[in-house]
């Protein structure tokens, strides 16, 4: 069950006298007992590292702006299917990033620099925040935020398209732009992966999640559609889906006195 995740994405305690927040991509799941580290993937360990230096570095100087030490953890030998993202209030952040990811058939470069840029937004996506004290977004903020600016820079820093799959609908999206097709094709794969833990049907950009929530969901999304919606409309730089995000009401003018 998804309320699960508050048990599972959300660790809240007292450390040193400091509140500490940690979030993960994903609820705990058991796919790592199907990792191979032997398995050749999409990633190998040298591309696994380069994308995390990417995110990184373009990263830094925000976390200086917000008087932080922003570190990354390369686990290529973990086995765990996830990632995560932990702050302290006292000046530091880290993001753990598993080998375990990166090698699953339905990840692609783009879709692991995805899942980094989600653990990124988490730490520096602004509002809406999980809690407010620490500042951490929430999941679909993440998800929204890490599509856009964050994913298109490590995608052009790469400078190469490894492959990716595209579909006529999202040539058309992206006027056949190869950044944002990879930024599009990056979601579709972590769709494919998203399908698979919850055991729904793999989304498709072509048919979005209808339903309206009436308050703003700060955990996961209640479909993986709803989360590769906002894949594609941070890629596509268009609004928050509605799936999750309620927008803030316009306040009513007054009336002018005669």
């Amino acid at each position: 069950m998804r309320f699960i995740y508050l048990v599972l994405s959300l660790i809240l305690f007292i450390s040193c006298g400091y509140a500490t927040e940690t979030h993960t991509w994903v609820p705990d799941n058991d796919l790592w007992q199907e990792d191979n580290i032997n398995f050749v993937s999409n990633i190998d360990e040298g591309l696994f590292g380069l994308i995390i230096d990417i995110g990184k570095e373009l990263y830094e100087p925000t976390a200086k702006d917000w008087n932080e030490t922003l570190s990354i953890s390369k686990s290529w030998d973990s086995p765990i299917v996830n990632a995560s993202a932990w702050r302290n209030g006292a000046g530091n952040t880290e993001i753990m990033m598993y080998g375990g990811l990166a090698r699953r058939e339905e990840v692609i470069p783009q879709g692991f620099a995805l899942v980094l840029c989600h653990e990124l937004n988490h730490l520096y996506g602004g509002e809406p925040y999980i809690h407010t004290y620490l500042k951490m977004a929430a999941e679909g903020q993440s998800d929204w935020m890490g599509a856009s600016w964050c994913l298109k820079n490590i995608v052009e820093k790469l400078k190469s398209t490894y492959g990716i799959e595209t579909t006529p609908y999202m040539q058309q999206m992206c006027n056949d732009d190869p950044v944002c097709l990879q930024q599009l094709a990056g979601g579709n794969s972590l769709g494919k992966l998203l399908a698979e833990l919850g055991g729904e049907s793999v989304p498709d950009y072509e048919t979005p999640d209808p339903s309206i929530v009436k308050k703003t969901n700060t955990s996961y999304p209640k479909t993986t559609q709803c989360r590769l919606d906002s894949y594609h409309n941070g890629a596509l730089g268009l609004d928050r889906p509605l799936c999750w995000y309620k927008p803030p009401e316009k306040k009513k003018k007054e009336p002018k006195d005669n």
